[in-house]
């Protein structure tokens, strides 16, 4: 029997043990899950992979190898450990296990890093009246607040905007970091925690946000060229989700009709070759494109503010986590294009400015097709020159559950690449 018949064989053996939050109301504990890691060799080995995508609790590309083929980490939980390696171990497809116990790594996440800090490094007015710091994950409500005191202390430079409301009635806010009494200038756009569960997102762009506000002095000239949209969490609802109920959430918090499975990827629901490969239709899955393009009020209202400004907008950044990733369209399928060497170009330079390992290349290339990604939009839809997706650290040792201790160090990393990237922009298309 070949490798594909004993796939099928093996994928008899695994079923999935949903946990539904919805009848319970009980807060999501992970108790004995584990993540292990599939080390594919072959893309014959990969198809493989892809048939239990839907029978485990998670499954996450982490990093692209030759031919195209990925390494995935897959979360299990305890009655499905060992289904899944047998699985494994009869298709000859290699892994490792990352992650012992789930429910441990995330009951320590949050520690605050209590090591001393430079002395000026986090000291100002709105740190302390925002209650907001780079040691812990905050919750959105300090996101806010935090961006309402530095449009205030800075009202000469930073404006708050309120561009709509979420599905469960949160304020959908960003900050422009510019001139408000200027003229028209370039400008970037930067946004996080598209998905849920990836807290360093979030906590990336308030530290970027900080940085270029109350330390604006060390990047004038880049301010003085390009206006800077941040908007430090896109799904709100889900963010808070995962604090409170379930910290292994992805998706919005809309209802779907006819299910009582909540929520759309807000990563698949972007207007531009939506509904295509690697986006589902099934809206219990994690990938759940939604019932039409930009149907989340969320992803509807960036689309409405991006395109308003289109014009001006020379990139798009949007911040995920995991895996180390410079990832440019297209995601939508494995295809080449004109601006292709030039999106590789400008992304080697940010990925250079991490100062850490970077897989650099167009979404479907390095992992897999998937349609409906807000950067293939930004790119096919509205037009910016420059668009891309980066996977922040780690590469798996804790993969979303990153400690708070190194909220500092990735807020570094990520401020580094903004300003290379914004400095080669201001040379080279100045």
């Amino acid at each position: 029997m070949g490798t594909r018949g004993l796939g099928i064989l093996c994928f008899s053996f695994v079923v999935a043990q949903c946990v539904d939050v919805e009848e319970t109301g009980d807060k999501v504990h992970y108790d004995g899950y584990q993540v292990i890691r599939a080390l594919p060799h072959s893309q014959d080995q990969l198809d493989t992979l892809h048939t239990i995508e839907d029978d485990v609790e998670g499954w996450t590309p982490v990093s692209g190898m030759t031919g195209n083929v990925t390494t995935v980490d897959l979360l299990l939980s305890p009655k499905q450990i060992k289904l899944v390696k047998s699985f494994l171990n009869c298709n000859n497809i290699q892994y490792s296990i990352v992650l012992h116990d789930l429910q441990r790594a995330i009951d320590s996440e949050n520690a605050e890093d209590r090591r001393p800090s430079p002395v000026a490094e986090f000291k100002g007015s709105c740190v302390t009246e925002a209650g907001i710091s780079w040691t812990q994950y905050h919750s959105y409500a300090t996101h806010v607040k935090y961006m309402e005191c530095l449009s205030s202390k800075y009202s000469g430079q930073v404006t708050i905007l309120t561009i709509g409301t979420s599905y469960e009635g949160r304020a959908l806010k960003l900050i422009k970091i510019g001139d408000r009494f200027g003229g028209t200038k370039k400008a970037i756009w930067i946004d996080c925690g598209i998905h849920a569960r990836e807290w360093i997102s979030p906590a990336t762009c308030s530290y970027i946000a900080r940085e270029m506000v109350e330390n604006s002095s060390k990047y004038k000239i880049l301010l003085d060229t390009f206006d800077v949209y941040i908007m430090p969490s896109m799904n709100p609802d889900g963010y808070e989700y995962t604090r409170n109920s379930d910290r292994m959430w992805r998706k919005t918090r809309s209802r779907n009709q006819g299910y009582t499975c909540r929520g759309t990827d807000p990563n698949r629901n972007w207007g531009y070759n939506w509904g295509l490969k690697g986006a589902s239709t099934n809206p219990c899955k994690e990938t759940y494109r939604g019932r039409t393009a930009f149907s989340e009020p969320e992803t509807a209202a960036v689309r409405d503010f991006i395109l308003q400004r289109s014009a001006d907008i020379q990139l798009y950044l949007t911040f995920h986590s995991y895996g180390q990733m410079f990832l440019y369209p297209w995601g939508y399928d494995r295809l080449d294009h004109s601006q292709e060497r030039e999106l590789d170009r400008l992304g080697r330079v940010g990925a250079r400015a991490m100062g850490r390992g970077y897989t650099v290349g167009s979404a479907a290339k390095v992992l897999y097709p998937a349609a409906g990604g807000s950067d293939d939009w930004a790119f096919g839809g509205a037009g910016i020159p420059y668009s891309y997706t980066i996977e922040l650290p780690d590469t798996g040792s804790y993969g979303f559950i990153l400690p708070a201790s190194q909220i500092r160090t990735v807020g570094r990393e990520a401020m580094s690449a903004v300003v290379a990237m914004l400095s080669d922009l201001r040379t080279n298309r100045g």
